[in-house]
């Protein structure tokens, strides 16, 4: 009985298949020439590579009124501007020619054109395969199909995308949950794609869907174990996304005590740039039910101080501190003023070794970012004139060391 082998002997056999002779190489040749037209190359190429360039020749021609308009305009320019008119003109007619129907219809038609061109390349690899004995007769049609569906998605996308910058330009607050949508629609129109690509198989190849996918009760209870955190992330980043709790850029604060910026909101997985610049990537499913404070859309940030001052100067704070709020209302032009948020400058606790005063001042402004600090810079500056004006001193550190007190 002769024994089945499953590499010994199989490799110099596969080796001479792929070795053409002589006569395969005049079949594939004869059948080749045999099938090709030059007429057939001829219009590929005409509606290909020149219907576009001799459309945007001649299309200042069909615009009559718009080329009457531009020579009037023209006429009008200086002799030494000459130049810079016709440029200007050109570049105008060009842009018009691009924005117009004529140019979406021969572009669009210089594109099937081009792919013809490679589906025809296809059918003449098929035919030197065929010659030779393979039998590839359904790959052309295949081909085809998959490649003109491709063309087909990838217009989508761009009537898509033309559609959301329309829509930015009119609602540019909407941009990130408008970015959400995008990406939704994309991962919509490639699964439609790749379900008419395994159709085409099926039907071309004789390939069922049904055995690919069956893959017996086990397989199927690991898919579907697999899968379940898959999808509860996916749901989670979409929540995320949709709620319009926090966008890319945002600085947020979440309820575990992460902190950061977030830098990428994917379906499964978002990442935080937190303040040391590390980059934290963490799952959906961790940031779904979180708590969490967007600093980025806080309009008013609070910034509170103490300040510490000697007892022998006690009669001196209450004025010491009307002159410190004096210098912040002049220093800091987005102070809160109007008695929505307090403004207060006054003595708070006495403590064993000083009194204690409190300043707490609230701004429209974002809690993050220069701007803000920069107003926190500038509200202790007019705290430090106010108390040089009083002429009086803060109250020295006191510690203890040893059992002895010490000053600094």
């Amino acid at each position: 009985m002769p024994r089945q082998s499953a590499l010994v002997g199989q490799i110099a056999p596969l080796l001479d298949s792929l070795i053409l002779s002589r006569e395969d190489l005049e079949s594939i040749v004869q059948h080749v020439s045999s099938t090709l037209s030059a007429v057939d190359l001829l219009v590929l190429f005409v509606f290909g590579w020149l219907l576009v360039p001799y459309t945007r020749i001649i299309y200042p021609f069909i615009r009559i009124k718009t080329t009457t308009k531009t020579k009037k305009v023209g006429s009008s320019v200086k002799k030494d501007d000459d130049d810079e008119a016709e440029s200007e003109r050109r570049s105008e007619e060009k842009n018009e020619f691009e924005t117009s129907i004529l140019f979406f219809i021969v572009d669009h038609c210089s594109q099937v054109a081009r792919l013809a061109v490679l589906v025809y390349a296809c059918d003449c690899v098929v035919i030197a395969l065929e010659a030779v004995g393979y039998q590839v007769q359904y790959a052309s049609k295949v081909f085809a199909k998959i490649l003109y569906t491709s063309w087909l998605a990838r217009l989508a996308q761009r009537f898509k995308r033309s559609l959301i910058r329309q829509i930015l330009n009119r609602a540019p607050k909407n941009c990130d949950k408008i970015k959400l949508i995008d990406r939704i629609i994309d991962g919509m129109v490639l699964s439609i794609l790749l379900v008419k690509i395994l159709d085409y198989l099926s039907v071309e190849t004789g390939i069922a869907l049904g055995s690919i996918f069956a893959v017996g009760s086990t397989g199927t209870l690991i898919i579907s174990l697999g899968s379940q955190e898959i999808a509860k992330g996916v749901v989670n980043g979409v929540e995320m996304a949709a709620s319009d709790r926090f966008y890319e850029g945002d600085n947020v604060h979440f309820g575990d005590g992460t902190q950061g910026y977030i830098v990428k909101m994917g379906f499964l997985r978002t990442k935080i740039q937190k303040y040391d610049s590390a980059v934290v990537d963490i799952p959906n499913t961790q940031l779904g039910s979180q708590r969490v404070i967007n600093i980025s859309r806080c309009n008013i940030c609070r910034v509170l101080t103490m300040l510490r001052f000697e007892y022998s100067d006690i009669q001196k704070i209450p004025k010491t501190l009307e002159l410190i709020k004096e210098e912040i209302v002049e220093s800091c032009p987005k102070l809160i003023k109007n008695g929505k948020k307090p403004f207060r400058a006054m003595i708070s606790s006495f403590e064993r070794d000083y009194v204690e005063a409190t300043v707490n001042c609230s701004f429209e402004i974002n809690p993050t970012g220069e701007e803000f600090w920069a107003n926190r810079e500038q509200m202790f500056l007019a705290i430090d004139r106010g108390v040089r004006k009083s002429e009086i001193r803060y109250a020295r550190p006191v510690y203890q060391l040893q059992g002895a007190l010490h000053t600094s």
